[in-house]
């Protein structure tokens, strides 16, 4: 069974070598853009769940996300019910360039489905709901 986890390590190495070539130019290597789109997509989440969304541990997300704050792709601001919490919005800059994020986020998904008939990507899904990390 170690194929198939080999076959998704391979999947993630050929999407993030996408991604970077295609974002480095705006700073957003390493899979940043990622964080663009949750964050776009779920303005005023706590940096907590932000890391959570992403599936990145929690160091590693603030410190990403504080780069991205500080390039002037998110704004952190206070929680308005616990003061202690950050929440993260994008900024207009970010706004912008969602539409760009999720047309590749698209088009990476269309290619990697592309030889599954309907019935088999939601049998993919599925299964891949039913894995456990």
């Amino acid at each position: 069974m170690f194929d198939v986890i080999r076959e998704i390590g391979a999947i993630t190495r050929k999407l993030q070598t996408r991604s970077n070539a295609e974002f480095r130019a705006l700073g957003l290597d390493n899979n940043a853009y990622i964080y663009l789109i949750r964050a776009t997509e779920t303005p005023g989440a706590f940096m907590g769940a932000l890391a959570d969304a992403v599936q990145i541990d929690r160091t590693t997300a603030f410190r990403t996300i504080k780069k991205l704050v500080a390039q002037g792709w998110l704004e952190l601001r206070p929680n308005a019910q616990d003061k202690r919490l950050r929440c993260v919005f994008p900024t207009a800059k970010a706004q912008a360039l969602y539409p760009r994020l999720h047309a590749f986020e698209q088009a990476c998904s269309d290619q990697l489905l592309a030889q599954l008939a309907p019935a088999e990507r939601q049998q993919l899904v599925a299964l891949m709901k039913r894995l456990t990390y």
